[in-house]
């Protein structure tokens, strides 16, 4: 029986890439900077001390970062014994995005330019919000503009209460995001708003990754919070993926926990499972690893390291969350079967010590845990797809036009 487990620590990358100038982001460390700042007690709000992720070192993190940066990580101590294969990867495709790292994950790296509303105010185009007014018999919208999630809140959340006018916001990266009140706007509403903007944005030909619908509960300023029922309405993948072509090719089953299925616009996906919030996820993921059947992939998204704790800025967050993961890690392990390969990675950067809010260009791990597979050091990989590549040789796919197998 053969089943393959991807599980995507979003935002945890392993250091500055080599082209990580290009993006601004020399420097930049997400796994490193959080381990110093841990080792330095600067990361102690609900937590306390070096960073705690014994599991992850066993796996091979620690020697991955060693062959990167001749150095292990602050107060990080290294592993008698390590029982997966590992190694780490540059990006291929040209931005540092959700979408582009999965699809590049998946065998699909993106090679073309992405569109971006670059402006920081009126970041939107007339024509568009034109026409989103007319449909919907808005009185206006708020906020069109670069703003990071919590801040917009606050700054807006209560006139869109009073008002009834969406807020609508943007980033360093090809999205458009629209924040409305579950209660006082609707969340059905919502979903329907952002899917007509994904319509008009195909329709004037904007080359946007993703509309990203942002739900919200509160009634105060610096009291509203996102709520769980975030939703992406995606541009397809170019491509079939892996996902896709295991469909295909084997008849197969892919099943999509988190935002996954979003990602890849729902395409080469047989089932998408809704889980919110890092333990809900983890219970989900151990779930489906026992009850999944031949010729399965179950692809995960763990979006709290990004979404929560990477964009804020948070870096005692993100280590109490890895920290939490790591102590989840050996039922994960002892779910699999003798076939299975669990892979363990990431999309991109997300460096909570780093400048802005942005996610940063890096290196991203690769853990691969297989009892039928020798332990070794899988090297420095040039493209994501290796990953595609790897589980399309495993399932005896149709070879992907990226990348090269790991074994």
């Amino acid at each position: 029986m053969k089943r393959v487990f991807i599980l995507v620590l979003d935002s945890f990358g392993i250091g500055y890439s080599e082209d990580s100038e290009q993006f601004n982001d020399f420097g930049s460390n997400t796994f490193g900077h959080i381990a110093d700042y841990c080792n330095f007690r600067k990361a102690n709000n609900n937590r306390f001390g070096n960073l705690n992720i014994p599991n992850l070192i066993s796996l091979g993190l620690a020697k991955i970062y060693y062959k990167i940066h001749k150095c292990l990580p602050s107060g990080i101590i290294q592993s008698k014994y390590i029982i997966s294969s590992y190694g780490f990867s540059s990006e291929l495709s040209t931005a540092k995005d959700t979408s582009s790292g999965h699809w590049e994950i998946a065998g699909v790296p993106v090679l073309f330019e992405w569109d971006y509303f670059k402006k920081n105010t009126n970041s939107f185009p007339n024509v568009i919000l034109k026409s989103i007014i007319s449909k919907f018999n808005l009185s206006g919208i708020l906020g069109n503009c670069h703003a990071s999630g919590i801040n917009i809140l606050n700054d807006f959340g209560e006139e869109h209460i009073k008002t009834n006018k969406p807020i609508f916001y943007t980033s360093s990266d090809s999205v458009f995001q629209v924040a409305c009140h579950e209660k006082y706007f609707g969340l059905n509403k919502l979903y329907k708003l952002c899917k007509f903007i994904r319509i008009l944005l195909d329709k004037y030909n904007y080359n946007i990754t993703r509309v990203i619908a942002r739900p919200f509960i509160g009634e105060k300023k610096y009291q509203f919070v996102r709520t769980g029922n975030r939703r992406d309405f995606s541009k397809p993948p170019h491509k079939n993926t892996i996902l896709k072509k295991l469909i295909i090719e084997k008849n197969g089953n892919v099943i999509a926990l988190g935002k996954i299925a979003d990602i890849f616009a729902n395409i080469g996906i047989t089932k998408k499972i809704h889980a919110t919030g890092l333990d809900c996820l983890i219970k989900k993921t151990i779930e489906q690893i026992k009850i999944a059947t031949n010729n399965t992939i179950v692809f995960v998204n763990f979006v709290d390291f990004d979404s929560i704790w990477g964009h804020r800025r948070d870096v005692s967050g993100y280590a109490q969350g890895l920290e939490f993961f790591d102590m989840q890690l050996p039922k994960i392990l002892h779910s699999l079967y003798d076939e299975d390969i669990l892979i363990i990675t990431a999309d991109h950067g997300c460096d909570p010590t780093w400048s802005g809010t942005d996610h940063t260009r890096e290196f991203i791990p690769i853990l691969l845990y297989s009892k039928f597979i020798k332990n070794n050091y899988l090297g420095h990989r040039n493209t994501f797809s290796d990953i595609g590549q790897t589980i399309s040789k495993y399932f005896s796919l149709s070879p992907m036009k990226y990348g090269i197998s790991i074994f």
